[in-house]
């Protein structure tokens, strides 16, 4: 039985100028305990939402999802944000840790809305855990007197403190050197295992993105398996990242059709377009593959949430 079960996931926004904007057409995945997966997919594609409506940040706007059986679309924002901290453990590129604070008060903080022996032993809890990701030495040091590295160890030993069932990592060796991003998924891999949680990576790195069981492309909405997750590798070994496609346009992936393996097995580096094809970015941001920003779109979807929440009051 799958962990984490999405079925028709879509998810639309109105724009300013009232145009709806289709960022999750229609998508399907199963994803197992203990499984590893990861998703690619240019800038603007809508992984982002996906991974939000994951985490039971965002709902979809059509389809089910459905958490160990339980159909989260249906349950009350009280009994999903209980679940959120419960279960799930967010790992993002930018580390989102507490400068002011001690590795180990970092590590503390989800511990504090948890209860029982979790709430009153959060010390040693969290020391134990930094010590599980290298860190038992610096536990009294502050984010700005470590490397990145060490920083974005503590963003994971502050994600697995409370043991969640679902890990879902955002970039997370995207600010990070290719040495030091190599350990930190070797990490979250190890302790992922060792915790039968379930690992949804999300990056532009293909190397990062071959080490899993599974990998998609999302795209037109749409996820689609890779039949070859060599092939990540072998593009990210040419250098030919989804980063150094971003502005090719058009609705292909990064990987030309990812789910036809000799097709993305020959695929080359793609030259980019002449200069005139290449719109000028608005301002506010980059333009994803619709031509709206993504700020434009963030606007968007917290609105039409702060809608729904009202709608359901």
């Amino acid at each position: 039985m799958s962990l984490v079960c999405l079925r028709g996931v879509t998810r639309t926004v109105t724009l300013p100028d009232g145009e709806d904007l289709h960022i999750l057409r229609g998508v399907n995945l199963d994803v197992a305990a203990g499984e590893h997966v990861s998703i690619v997919g240019r800038s603007g594609t809508g992984k982002s939402t996906m991974l939000n409506i994951i985490g039971l940040l965002d709902t979809p706007t059509s389809g089910t999802y459905e958490l160990d059986g339980v159909d989260t679309t249906r349950l009350s924002e009280g009994r999903r944000a209980r679940m959120r901290g419960a279960d799930f453990g967010f790992v993002f590129q930018q580390f989102n840790i507490f400068a002011a604070r001690t590795a180990a008060e970092n590590v503390e903080v989800p511990l504090m809305y948890a209860s029982g022996a979790q709430l009153l032993r959060r010390r040693a809890i969290a020391l134990d855990m930094l010590e599980r990701v290298g860190l038992g030495d610096r536990a009294d040091s502050h984010p700005g007197e470590m490397s990145g590295g060490e920083q974005q160890r503590i963003a994971i030993a502050r994600a697995l403190v409370r043991r969640p069932r679902v890990i879902l990592a955002d970039e997370p060796t995207g600010a990070l050197d290719p040495d030091t991003g190599r350990a930190v998924m070797t990490l979250l891999e190890e302790v992922a295992r060792e915790s039968d949680s379930a690992l949804i990576v999300i990056t532009h790195d293909m190397a990062v993105a071959a080490r899993a069981s599974r990998a998609y492309e999302l795209y037109d909405g749409v996820l689609h398996e890779v039949t070859d997750p060599g092939t990540l590798t072998q593009r990210a070994e040419a250098g030919n990242s989804g980063a150094d496609n971003a502005g090719t346009g058009g609705s292909a992936g990064i990987l030309g059709n990812p789910w036809d393996e000799a097709s993305a097995a020959s695929a080359g580096p793609q030259p980019p377009p002449p200069p005139a094809q290449v719109p000028a970015p608005p301002s506010g941001g980059s333009p994803d593959d619709t031509g709206v920003t993504a700020r434009q779109t963030m606007r968007a979807v917290r609105r039409a949430a702060a809608r729904q929440r009202e709608s359901e009051q």
